[in-house]
């Protein structure tokens, strides 16, 4: 797939009053793209759009938004301003732009209650993005679905379906989930080996598998 460069957008124009600008974005045009930096959001107006990033060197689609979405908001709350997906018109669209300038000139005219409650919602998003940085890496992630399985006395589970679910869920290839599991094996908290019907499972060896982990990594440190 071939992707336009910025400079084959057609002219922005001002809507409305303020300077709010719409713009026209045609088919496979980056919007922007994941890490880059951005000061300012799009509110689709026409068109589609797809957001996805990047998990684990693979491409993953979030989301296809359609009219009327708005998107790239972070951008304006954020202090980090840094794009955490990316986004590209999947057939001729038209947005408007709003940019962090715009958004203070507006609140600065808006009434006191709309300035009061927007200052609440960005309150809310900062915390919950802080909240979703805290969310485990792969491996940890791993084991804690391992562990409820334990904590529901499920203590054998067959491997291949097992790899195949947890490398959907998330989003990584079989390999690295293997790999990951032959980690616990010889860390000694699960065993892999065959059944009674030559079928490759994990034994779960432990209840509190996800306790034991933890407190083993505590005692390395």
């Amino acid at each position: 797939m071939t992707l336009l460069s910025p400079q084959s957008t057609m002219p922005m124009k001002q809507v409305s009053q303020g300077n709010f600008l719409s713009r026209t974005m045609l088919k496979h045009h980056v919007i922007f793209h994941e890490g880059t930096h951005g000061d300012s959001a799009y509110i689709l107006i026409r068109g589609q759009v797809e957001i996805s990033g990047s998990v684990d060197g693979r491409k993953k689609v979030f989301a296809l938004l359609n009219p009327i979405s708005i998107f790239g908001e972070m951008a304006l709350f954020l202090d980090d301003q840094n794009r955490t997906a990316t986004a590209i018109a999947l057939m001729d669209c038209e947005v408007i732009e709003v940019t962090r300038h715009d958004l203070d000139d507006y609140l600065h005219s808006a009434p006191q209650v709309i300035s009061s409650i927007l200052t609440v919602l960005v309150a809310r998003l900062k915390t919950t993005t802080k909240k979703a940085m805290l969310v485990p890496g792969i491996p940890m992630a791993i084991v804690r679905m391992l562990d409820l399985f334990a904590a529901n006395d499920c203590m054998r589970i067959g491997f291949d379906n097992t790899v195949r679910t947890l490398a959907e869920t998330l989003v990584t290839p079989k390999g690295n989930i293997r790999g990951y599991l032959f980690g616990l094996a010889n860390g000694g908290f699960i065993s892999i080996g065959k059944d009674e019907h030559g079928r490759k499972i994990i034994r779960i060896l432990h209840h509190d598998l996800l306790h034991r982990i933890i407190q083993s990594r505590k005692k390395k440190e």
